[in-house]
């Protein structure tokens, strides 16, 4: 058995095992009005930080509805998760169901690779901008004598976990097909300036970070 599947399994039973933990459960309180979606390791104070494992609340976040009660979130957070789930099958739903659960005048801030960037780097120099950048964050190292261009595969594809990238128009589309308003492509030290809790991830030369608003 491959390495590569043996990480698939895993990741398949962390969802079950999240699925299971919240099965028959809905319209939960929140113990907070913040949410932290996809987590990761980086839980962040005053917020309620969900992801498929070793989070505030485990839940796979392809599982549909989240437990939570409808207007009961403020601002909704996610960095570096989107590009994990399929748009159709999986996003634009999550999308709506963040939508259930947000406030009037609720905010959503997103980020992932970003589409264009990636095209117009490998235009510009196959890419060498981005994978450098990415070294300065632990990024992956290509080995030695390997064109930097894969560095773009890498990308679109990591090790199949990504799914998507998003542009500006591809990512309001699936807000706005969500119900959410007023999309903007923002900075990651806008979103900080907001948020001054969230550690910095210094990753706006390969993301895109969209800010939208469900309508009062």
């Amino acid at each position: 058995m491959s390495e590569r599947t043996i990480l698939y399994l895993r990741f398949d039973w962390l969802r079950f095992r999240a699925r299971c933990s919240v099965r028959g459960r809905r319209g939960l309180e929140s113990p907070s009005k913040k949410l932290h979606l996809g987590c990761g390791s980086r839980h962040v104070n005053g917020w309620l930080n969900i992801d498929v494992r070793g989070s505030d609340f485990d839940v796979d976040l392809a599982n549909l509805p989240l437990p939570w009660k409808d207007d009961c979130f403020e601002s909704v957070v996610s960095q570096q998760v989107i590009e994990h789930l399929d748009l159709r099958l999986e996003l634009v739903p999550l999308l709506r169901d963040l939508f259930r659960m947000a406030k009037s005048g609720a905010e959503l801030w997103l980020c992932c690779p970003d589409l264009e960037k990636a095209c117009r780097a490998y235009a510009v120099d196959h890419g060498l901008t981005l994978y450098q950048d990415a070294l300065t964050r632990g990024g992956i190292v290509l080995p030695e004598g390997m064109p930097v261009q894969h560095y773009i595969n890498d990308l679109f594809h990591q090790d199949g976990s990504h799914k998507n990238l998003y542009d500006l128009e591809l990512m309001t589309w699936a807000l706005e097909s969500a119900g959410f308003s007023n999309c903007e492509r923002v900075t990651e030290g806008e979103m900080l300036n907001r948020f001054s809790e969230f550690p910095p991830r210094r990753d706006d030369v390969q993301s895109i970070y969209i800010r939208a608003i469900k309508p009062k």
